[in-house]
């Protein structure tokens, strides 16, 4: 098993380069709050039927994410988050160091609907 999501921080400095180009690739999509303010919530089927290199989404932390953007250009290549593609990849995020895991806020798209009760407003 290699590296997985986002783990910039043990690379060589010539995969840097490649962190700097992801950087860049990632557009911000949808916020979770894009929708005239209100909160973006996803059952984990529809969370499931986003897993493929084209339309490509992650879970951590009950945090939906649209990592399509970044797929082609993660460090360890495009298996490292295919693999997890549509599913929780929240021990993958958990991983990563806190520079790496500030990388996933602007693919954030919504939350999972089983988290909606335990966000307090």
């Amino acid at each position: 098993a290699g590296a997985s999501l986002w783990q910039f921080d043990s690379l060589p400095v010539r995969s840097m380069e490649r962190v700097e180009v992801a950087r860049a690739s990632l557009s911000p999509r949808s916020t979770s709050r894009a929708n005239n303010g209100k909160v973006q919530y996803y059952t984990r089927e529809e969370v499931a039927m986003h897993n493929t290199v084209n339309d490509c989404w992650l879970v951590a932390h009950g945090k939906v994410y649209d990592v399509t953007s970044f797929v082609h250009s993660h460090p360890a290549g495009v298996r490292a988050i295919l693999r997890h593609a549509g599913t929780d990849s929240t021990q993958d995020f958990d991983f990563h160091s806190a520079s790496a895991r500030k990388l996933w806020r602007p693919l954030l798209i919504g939350y999972l609907e089983e988290a909606r009760s335990c966000i307090v407003s």
